[in-house]
């Protein structure tokens, strides 16, 4: 295993994983609609786990110069049950439309780690570590695919609501 290079990988995606959950920490408090709220409120849960499983990580390949692949706890069971949910948004179209930049930007933030994780995992020999890094990057999907179900669901009841279709 090239030690450095791993390293270097992981304190990346730590980085960005705090960044990540700063990001839904803040945007929580942001939003109007109350399952968005909730939403973000998992998701910054989640991307905390996912800081302290990348710092597990780092601590042991820093103590013991390797790591072995192992199945961590399925974190998003609790928002893929939510997310799939009907939105409840007390036809407030007002809040629809400031909320549906904000999933906009977590759906691209989801997008962009997913894609850091896929990339990263190519670019390692040691298979301990890409199983590992495919594996955060399929969290990441999840996060993704359910975030944006959420976006386009609110996106067709807010254009229905407006009676037009979105120029895209």
């Amino acid at each position: 295993m090239n030690t450095k290079k791993v390293l270097g990988i992981l304190e990346y995606a730590l980085s960005k994983e705090m960044e990540g959950m700063q990001f839904y920490e803040s945007k929580a408090k942001t939003v109007k609609i109350k399952d968005v709220k909730e939403t973000f409120e998992s998701l910054s849960g989640m991307e905390k786990s996912h800081v302290d499983y990348i710092s597990g990580l780092i601590k042991d390949i820093k103590s013991h110069d390797y790591v072995h692949f192992s199945q961590p706890s399925d974190v998003g069971q609790s928002f893929t049950k939510r997310a799939s949910q009907e939105i409840v948004y007390g036809g407030d179209f007002s809040a629809v439309k400031s909320d549906i930049p904000v999933l906009r930007m977590a759906y691209l933030i989801e997008e962009d780690f997913m894609n850091y994780y896929n990339k990263a995992a190519e670019s390692v020999e040691d298979e301990d570590i890409k199983k590992i890094l495919k594996h955060l990057a399929e969290w990441e999907k999840e996060h993704r695919d359910r975030i944006y179900t959420l976006y386009q669901k609110l996106s067709k009841d807010y254009w229905e609501h407006m009676d037009v279709e979105p120029l895209y």
